[in-house]
């Protein structure tokens, strides 16, 4: 009974458990990491963008290359594709454009497997963002239309 009775001048508690102290550290040091995080992040938006965005283009090409699909220039779609990391590599990023582009890509990817009109869509999209890439869109009636006296023979 004595030993519940609080005498005063006894054996006091100093401050907090030592499993307390630590957790307390542990928090304080995940708190530190998720800000440092953060400012890191919104600093390097637009180069951690930039990176999503290629990271989504080259998904896109090289599901195309390891499953071609029939009708689809694999050709023209890599040279679209290339232009386009480059451009989105040098120039500033419009944030409303590129979250068009980044919707579209990402309901192309969703169902894991590429077809023709989801090509066309990807090659659009990447269209929508830079216009001057459809420069690079050559079409049947196009290279029809070239005078034979214009093409280059293979005649050696």
């Amino acid at each position: 009974m004595a030993d519940q009775i609080n005498i005063p001048g006894g054996p006091k508690k100093k401050g907090m458990s030592k499993g307390c102290m630590i957790a307390l550290i542990v928090v304080g040091v995940l708190a530190v990491l998720v800000i440092v995080a953060g400012v890191v992040c919104y600093v390097k938006k637009d180069a951690l963008m930039k990176a999503g965005g290629v990271t989504m283009v080259n998904s896109i090409q090289k599901e195309l290359v390891d499953n071609p699909v029939e009708g689809v220039d694999t050709v023209q779609v890599n040279r679209v594709s290339e232009a386009f990391v480059q451009k989105l590599n040098e120039e500033e990023l419009d944030m409303q454009r590129y979250g068009v582009f980044a919707q579209e890509i990402q309901g192309i990817m969703s169902d894991q497997v590429i077809e023709a009109a989801e090509i066309e869509r990807f090659v659009q999209a990447m269209i929508d963002y830079f216009p001057e890439l459809g420069e690079l869109i050559t079409t049947e009636e196009a290279v029809d239309s070239i005078a034979p006296e214009d093409t280059v023979s293979a005649e050696y």
